[in-house]
């Protein structure tokens, strides 16, 4: 299979600031003010840390799911 590629030259002094934030946060990107933003840390529900253990139970011994398993196991 052959992927297409095609590059475009843009200069960002032709858009304002706003326009560009606008249309990134409309494509799901997080636009903020300062560069050493950091998403919010959530804790994981009950439900959550299950989940996650039911699909860890399995992993092989010295694999990031298994060191992902027994951090949560031992919560």
């Amino acid at each position: 299979m052959v992927m297409a590629y095609i590059s475009v030259e843009v200069d960002l002094d032709e858009f304002e600031d706003r326009d560009l934030a606008d249309e990134l946060s409309s494509r799901g990107w997080f636009v903020g003010e300062t560069k050493d933003w950091s998403p919010p840390t959530e804790e994981l529900t009950y439900e959550e840390i299950n989940l996650i253990l039911e699909r860890f139970q399995m992993a092989l011994p010295g694999t990031t799911g298994h060191e992902i398993y027994e951090k949560l196991r031992k919560r």
